[in-house]
C-alpha cells in the first residue's frame, strides 16, 4: 500500500514556522538591539466621550420670555426694572446691614429675615450656680453681661461668698451688679487679661490688688451723698453680722494700723463723713460691709460644725 506523505510534510512545515515565530516573541534582545532599540510611538487615544456641542445662542428676548431665569439675575445693577417687577427675588433683598436704607422693603415684606430685629435678652439681676458653672462661664452668658473677661465684676460684688474666684459653687446665689460705668468695667477686663497663674482654693494676690484697686477708685470719685449710703449699707451689714456673732476685726490705716473690731471701724467712717471726707468714709464703710457680710456667710457654713480633737 502506498502512503501520500505530501499532507504531512506540509504539516510540519507549518509547524516549524510556528515555533520560529514564538521563538522570535518571548526571546530577550541582545545587548546590540537593545542599544539600538528606540521607544514606540504610542497608539492615538481613541476617545469614547460625547461631543460637546456649544449651546446655541439665546434669543434677544430671552429674559423677558423666562425673567425668573438664573442667567437673567446676575447682572441686577444694569436690569432696569427688574426689582420693581421682582421684589421677592433673592438679589433684590436688601442685606441685613442696609435693611434700613431698603426704603419701604420692610414695609412690604415685614416678615423677611433682614427685617426681623434680634430679640433682645433680658438680663438678670442673680443667677444660679449649676454644676460644672464657673466665673468666667456665667460672666460670658448675654443675660449676665456677655463677656467672659468681666467675670471680676462677679467676683468683686460678690466677695462675700465667694473666697477664690475659681471656685463656686452649685446653688450658689451670684449677684449681678448694674449700672456700671465704662471705666469700671475696663477694670475688670484689664485684671482678667493680666491675671496670670492661679491656684484652685486660693485666693490669688493679683485679685486681692484688684478689689483693693477698685475700691479706691470708687472712694475716690464718691460724693457725700455715696458715703452715707454705703454708710448705711455698712450699718445693716453690721446688725446682720452681730445677730449671728460674725464680728470680725480688720486692720485699717485709718485706726493706726491695728485691728479693731468693725464697729469700730464704721464709727470711724462716721466721723470722716462728718468731717467732710467722703472718699475716705466710703472706702471705711464698703470694708465694713464686705467684713459683715463674710461674717454671716462664714457663721451660717459653721453653723452645723461640730467640735474637732486632734
Amino acid at each position: 500500500m502506498t502512503i501520500n506523505t505530501t499532507p504531512i510534510r506540509t504539516l510540519l512545515a507549518l509547524l516549524a514556522v510556528a515555533v520560529v515565530a514564538t521563538g522570535c516573541v518571548t526571546a530577550k534582545p541582545t545587548e546590540t538591539e537593545a542599544g539600538t532599540a528606540t521607544v514606540a510611538t504610542p497608539a492615538p487615544a481613541t476617545s469614547t466621550a460625547t461631543a460637546i456641542l456649544s449651546a446655541p445662542a439665546k434669543p434677544d428676548d430671552w429674559c423677558d420670555r423666562y425673567p425668573d431665569s438664573f442667567v437673567c439675575q446676575e447682572d441686577k445693577a444694569d436690569s432696569g426694572d427688574w426689582c420693581t417687577r421682582h421684589p421677592d427675588s433673592f438679589v433684590c433683598q436688601p442685606s441685613a446691614a442696609n435693611a434700613s436704607d431698603s426704603g419701604d422693603w420692610c414695609t412690604r415684606h415685614p416678615d423677611s429675615f433682614v427685617c426681623q430685629p434680634s430679640a433682645p435678652v433680658p438680663s438678670i439681676s442673680a443667677y444660679v450656680v449649676q454644676g460644672g458653672d464657673h466665673l468666667w462661664g456665667i460672666s460670658s452668658q448675654p443675660k449676665v453681661y456677655g463677656d467672659p473677661y468681666q467675670w471680676p465684676l462677679l467676683f468683686k460684688r460678690n466677695r462675700a461668698d465667694i473666697g477664690d474666684a475659681d471656685l463656686i459653687y452649685p446653688g450658689q446665689l451670684i449677684q449681678i451688679e448694674r449700672d456700671l460705668t465704662d471705666f469700671q468695667i475696663q477694670e475688670a477686663i484689664d485684671h482678667a487679661r493680666t491675671r496670670g497663674a492661679w491656684s484652685l482654693g486660693v485666693t490669688e494676690a493679683t485679685d486681692l490688688k484688684y478689689l483693693e484697686a477698685t475700691q479706691a477708685s470708687e472712694a475716690s470719685t464718691a460724693t457725700a451723698d455715696d458715703a452715707a449710703q454705703m454708710i448705711a449699707q455698712a450699718s445693716s451689714d453690721l446688725d446682720a453680722a452681730k445677730g449671728v456673732g460674725g464680728i470680725w476685726r480688720l486692720v485699717d490705716s485709718a485706726t493706726g494700723g491695728k485691728a479693731v473690731s468693725i464697729s469700730k471701724l464704721l464709727k470711724a467712717a462716721k466721723a470722716k463723713l462728718e468731717a467732710g471726707d467722703a472718699s475716705e468714709a466710703y472706702r471705711m464703710a464698703k470694708r465694713v460691709s464686705e467684713a459683715a457680710q463674710m461674717g454671716v456667710a462664714q457663721a451660717a457654713e459653721q453653723a452645723d460644725a461640730g467640735p474637732a480633737y486632734n
